[in-house]
């Protein structure tokens, strides 16, 4: 993490997810320039936050390198004078331009200001989640591996199936490009959805053993780098090579508990910073099909019944920006796959009970609506609920023993 000190103005990133490299403060003209620190990630990527003390009562100019999108569709969020509340700069839903600079206005005495690309989402959030569930036996904590580097436990949560063996198991994971902190309420409500005393609930939690990873890169989380890209690649091109630790945990365990049950397998993503002319998707709540038709068929379904729950939520999701196999960002996909970078989507679909599989992607800001983590929480819930109704209907393809 890189700090810059100014006599007057002070950004500093030293804490979990923080990230920020400053080229220059100008006191006078009140511009500061800053660009996201990419470490070991190739490219241009958008991941910062960062925090700037010493500006009370000033109106600042911060600005990002030229020819990167380096904001979200309704600018930074903003969480001022180190309270709890974030809100976007444009919280009214109003679209930012340019996508690499922002003007702010401290209140007098205002201090401690972050400022971030998305809402950030780290593992004192997840903690906090978990003490909100109180002690229900049917929720297990543990633990899936070591992190990459050895530091700190990659957390693995666990509802078991209440009754018999479990025909059916459910495998939801997020964060595996670090920065992408969407996913982490939707995944939260996810859980919520499991444990919720609904018929959707009930009936996963007496047919299903459901499996959550909340984070995939959990070093990268922590540290607040970028994950996309990582050289020689990220955590969801590795389920060929097996180079990252968590990875090949999630492979054994999966492999291993999925025999001789269908397996649900949702990977949950950000996409892209913002929409742009040609991708109007990224602010958007989309999921990606398969080119097995068997599979594509119960996506199809899946969907349906996804758009159904969501009718009238907070986040507007009704299948319209799904990407289908063989189109759009699928492509790339496919050749990253021909080059042996395989997906967890494209991992989990080889497995011989797959019943569905597929990458979620929810935008950073809009996404389908003004972001928020409780709209989030509920398109979780939702999204669970998909599952569910999907599950219970005929055709599927049965598992080999």
């Amino acid at each position: 993490m890189s700090a810059n000190t100014n006599e007057g103005i002070r950004i500093r990133c030293d804490y979990p997810g923080g990230n920020v490299k400053v080229a220059s403060i100008d006191e006078e003209r009140g511009v500061v320039e800053v660009a996201p620190d990419m470490r070991d990630s190739s490219g241009r990527w958008f991941h910062w936050d960062f925090t700037v003390s010493g500006a009370a009562g000033r109106r600042l100019h911060f600005r990002f390198p030229d020819g990167c999108e380096y904001l979200s569709s309704l600018g930074p969020a903003v969480r001022p004078g180190g309270g709890a509340a974030w809100s976007w700069l444009h919280a009214d839903g109003k679209r930012h331009e340019p996508a690499n600079a922002f003007d702010y206005t401290f209140a007098p005495g205002e201090d401690e200001t972050r400022f971030a690309v998305s809402i950030p989402y780290s593992q004192r959030d997840w903690d906090a989640f978990l003490a909100s569930l109180g002690r229900r036996p049917d929720v297990r904590p543990g633990v899936l591996c070591r992190s990459q580097g050895g530091r700190r436990d990659t957390e693995l949560l666990r509802i078991p199936c209440a009754g018999a063996p479990a025909s059916w198991l459910f495998v939801f994971i997020a964060r595996q490009h670090s920065c992408e902190t969407s996913a982490s309420p939707v995944l939260e409500g996810v859980v919520q959805g499991a444990l919720a005393d609904t018929p959707e609930g009930r009936w996963v939690r007496g047919n299903a053993d459901c499996l959550f990873v909340p984070f995939m890169d959990k070093d990268g989380v922590e540290d607040g780098d970028q994950g996309k890209n990582r050289i020689p690649h990220d955590h969801n091109r590795d389920y060929a090579a097996g180079r990252y630790a968590s990875v090949r945990a999630l492979k054994t365990l999966v492999g291993e508990a999925s025999c001789g049950r269908r397996l649900v397998f949702l990977d949950l993503h950000s996409p892209h910073v913002r929409s742009l002319p040609h991708c109007p998707e990224q602010d958007q709540v989309f999921s990606f099909g398969s080119a097995d038709p068997v599979l594509d068929a119960t996506w199809n379904r899946f969907r349906r019944h996804w758009a159904d729950a969501q009718r009238g939520g907070a986040l507007a999701y009704d299948g319209s920006f799904d990407i289908h196999a063989g189109e759009g960002y699928d492509k790339q996909c496919a050749e990253d796959l021909a080059h042996g970078l395989m997906s967890a989507r494209d991992w989990a679909q080889t497995l011989p009970g797959c019943f569905l599989a597929t990458t979620c992607e929810f935008g950073y800001s809009l996404c389908g609506g003004v972001f928020s983590f409780a709209a989030a929480r509920e398109l979780g819930r939702n999204l669970l609920r998909a599952v569910q109704r999907t599950a219970t209907e005929a055709p599927f393809r049965q598992p080999d023993t």
